[in-house]
């Protein structure tokens, strides 16, 4: 056995990651260190969790889970497919070999890895770690550790296509389409880390409800890529050092940000979604977001730009009526066909809900009563003189806050 054998079987890498403590994502701070028997890969993701608690469209991939996954083959390129077939399939240990040159092996396969991972995004997303080993006949095995397994991404798969067929319809523009799935994910989770599954994953974003950044970025991708839309996932700084994730999207040929983690208000509102990261530029985000911009592409649009300080947003097939940041939280309505603000009242309107012609919302400008707004005549109604929040429509009832106690109120 000559050295360059005895160096193949022996060899090992180790990949360090500095790990940092954060308020939403991590990012890989890596260096290679060459030693002698097998490789262990971290995630950027890992770092993270050690250092907290814890197709055709609108149709789902077919999947074939395995637990151990064999395969030959005899050129670089049919060997970084099976390994991105293997990690979208969450297969935990991938067994490959290689019988094409053996020159420069070990870079070879470690290339190889690593171009895997760019194309298998939404697995590499739910990456803990992985071990390596190889030997000289070319015999390379993964032992891959996610956040998740191959049960969870059945649910999730499930919870997805039930999702998607609820609120994707068919002739959905892909601006209606983004726009359905940011309120989705926005409405139904809060950021946090006390789930039992990883918070970092897709699945405790959707079965617990609750997830870091990582999981709303990984589920908005998977969704997105469902329904058709072409995403990526980004990942940065917030507030200068604090490291965060999110998702570029191409809408009509132009890409644009969406950060559906800050689009959920803090503390958290069900129901509830704002619109400030939706859909912007880079010049936009650039405000609070940082990120290596020559790794994506740009997003110079501004055609959706409307969308800024729109929250307690209630829509009405294509109009929302909100509360207007930008004018001291005023009552304002947008037409989503055309982009137009138009101010419905001089009130300060928040937790706004509505049914048939009627508006409800919490006014500020009468020390958060509860109060009824006619659309058609503009006529206003006090209905509960105290303070009152978290406003929603349910069963015919409108169901609010009140001195921290859920109160009901029949409506017609």
């Amino acid at each position: 056995m000559n050295l360059y054998d005895r160096f193949i079987v022996t060899f090992s890498v180790m990949l360090i990651i500095k790990k940092i403590t954060i308020n939403r994502k991590v990012i890989i701070m890596k260096k290679w260190l060459i030693g002698g028997a097998a490789l262990l890969m971290l995630s950027p993701t890992a770092a993270l969790a050690q250092n907290t608690n814890t197709h055709p469209e609108n149709s789902s991939p077919v999947i074939a889970y395995n637990v151990v996954a064999n395969s030959k083959v005899t050129t670089w390129d049919q060997f970084t497919a099976e390994i991105v077939k293997q990690l979208n399939n969450f297969t935990p240990e991938i067994k490959i070999t290689y019988s094409g040159p053996m020159t420069n092996f070990k870079d070879k396969f470690m290339d190889a890895y690593e171009k895997a991972q760019k194309q298998a995004v939404y697995a590499s997303g739910h990456l803990e770690s992985t071990a390596i080993s190889a030997d000289s006949s070319g015999n390379v095995t993964f032992k891959v550790k996610y956040f998740t397994n191959q049960t969870q991404e059945v649910a999730v798969q499930k919870k997805i296509d039930q999702v998607l067929k609820t609120i994707i319809k068919p002739s959905m523009t892909e601006f209606e389409k983004v726009k359905a799935i940011n309120d989705y994910i926005v409405s139904n989770s809060e950021y946090g880390t006390k789930t039992k599954a990883s918070p970092h994953s897709a699945y405790a974003l959707l079965m617990e409800g609750q997830a870091v950044c990582q999981g709303y970025t990984l589920t908005a991708y998977k969704m997105l890529e469902q329904v058709g839309i072409e995403s990526k996932y980004v990942v940065g700084f917030v507030n200068g050092n604090e490291d965060h994730a999110w998702n570029l999207v191409k809408v009509d040929g132009k890409w644009y940000h969406l950060d559906t983690t800050w689009n959920d208000p803090l503390p958290n509102r069900v129901g509830v979604s704002s619109y400030d990261y939706f859909l912007v530029t880079d010049a936009q985000l650039k405000k609070d977001h940082t990120w290596i911009t020559s790794d994506y592409p740009a997003a110079t649009s501004t055609t959706y730009s409307y969308m800024q300080n729109v929250h307690y947003a209630y829509q009405d097939k294509n109009t929302l009526y909100f509360s207007n940041t930008a004018d001291n939280d005023k009552l304002y309505k947008l037409d989503l066909a055309s982009g137009k603000k138009t101010k419905i009242i001089d009130k300060r309107a928040l937790y706004i809900t509505g049914a048939d012609d009627f508006l409800y919302f919490s006014d500020f400008s009468n020390s958060g009563y509860l109060t009824k707004l006619n659309l058609k005549t503009l006529k206003m109604e006090v209905l509960v003189k105290q303070s009152v929040s978290d406003l929603r429509i349910s069963d015919n009832h409108l169901v609010y806050n009140m001195n921290k106690k859920e109160q009901k109120l029949k409506i017609n």
